[in-house]
């Protein structure tokens, strides 16, 4: 049976039950959801009108979830994702009830139309196919109130319909969304040495992007720019082997040299800056994209939970 959220009022404080002869049995805990962002290229707003959560349990049991209501009473809430990067975060779901255990999906519902649109030359409508993002599994612990952090890396998950001389609009896609328990999440952050941008191979204007691998990676051979071997437009091609694609990815402050993770999950990272990551299409493999550039300028990190990590690039090899 499927439980769903449709007046906040009433429903808030209600427990989930009589969904089966065990629900005296089922155990419950209180979720809270909000989204966060690292950064896209060229865009100075990405806009996207939240309406539900749907979640659905390993036995295909779906519960629909509305989000708060915004300050106007609406019932979603239309957020511009450039907003809230790094550590900044929109609360969507405030305490609200769910049994406890393993979802095999979790599903953004958004509302349809012209809600949704990027700014960047001009305004252009963001495409959500079918109006759903579908962001894989997560687990409800018994936790008394737990929290999750849903990160949209846009440099994966926002494409351009067209290219830059003929703009089509966006589409917006569940590749490079994760979701994150707060409990578990950390953050990193440094500066890079401004002159390390134009001194690798095919360096561009000073651009820098630092690129973020899970586990320990001993060679740049194996450093892959983003790809989505999933998506339709994917040209087959032959990669290098082995290979490791990005966690994450973000532009580094072409001013100040800053650069910051918002929400990771902890464990073991290969951190590693290129200076010519604009030319990085989040669909297609692109070899002319160097990671690490300059070469040396990479390095294995270990990220623990709640521990901010700093890590700076300079001009010494690591």
């Amino acid at each position: 049976m499927s439980f769903y959220k449709l007046t906040p009022i009433f429903l808030a404080s209600i427990l989930l039950s009589g969904c089966s002869e065990d629900s005296s049995e089922e155990r419950y805990a209180q979720v809270s959801f909000s989204i966060s962002d690292a950064p896209v290229d060229s865009a100075t707003e990405v806009v996207v009108a939240f309406e539900q959560l749907e979640f659905i349990r390993d036995n295909g049991e779906s519960f629909i979830i509305n989000v708060d209501t915004d300050d106007d009473g609406n019932n979603y809430q239309q957020i511009d994702l450039l907003k809230y990067q790094g550590t900044d975060s929109a609360l969507i779901i405030t305490d609200e009830t769910l049994p406890v255990g393993h979802y095999k999906n979790l599903i953004i519902h958004t509302k349809a139309g012209s809600l949704n649109y990027v700014e960047d030359t001009g305004l252009h409508d963001l495409k959500i196919p079918s109006n759903k993002l579908k962001l894989g599994d997560f687990s409800v612990t018994e936790e008394g109130v737990q929290a999750f952090t849903i990160e949209f890396d846009l440099r994966q998950s926002l494409v351009q319909r067209g290219n830059s001389s003929s703009n089509n609009g966006y589409n917006l896609k569940p590749h490079g969304v994760t979701i994150i328990d707060n409990d578990s999440a950390t953050s990193l952050k440094g500066t890079v040495a401004l002159p390390l941008l134009s001194s690798g191979i095919d360096c561009l204007d000073g651009e820098g992007y630092i690129y973020l691998y899970q586990d320990h990676i001993l060679d740049n051979t194996n450093l892959l720019d983003h790809i989505d071997s999933n998506d339709p437009d994917y040209i087959q091609t032959t990669l290098p082997e082995p290979y490791a694609i990005p966690y994450a990815s973000t532009s580094v402050d072409s001013t100040t040299g800053e650069y910051a993770f918002g929400f990771i999950s902890e464990g073991n990272y290969t951190v590693a800056l290129t200076c010519n990551g604009s030319e990085d299409d989040p669909i297609q493999y692109n070899n002319t994209v160097k990671i690490a550039n300059p070469i040396e300028q990479r390095m294995n990190i270990e990220l623990e939970a709640g521990i901010e990590k700093i890590v700076d690039f300079n001009e010494i090899t690591f």
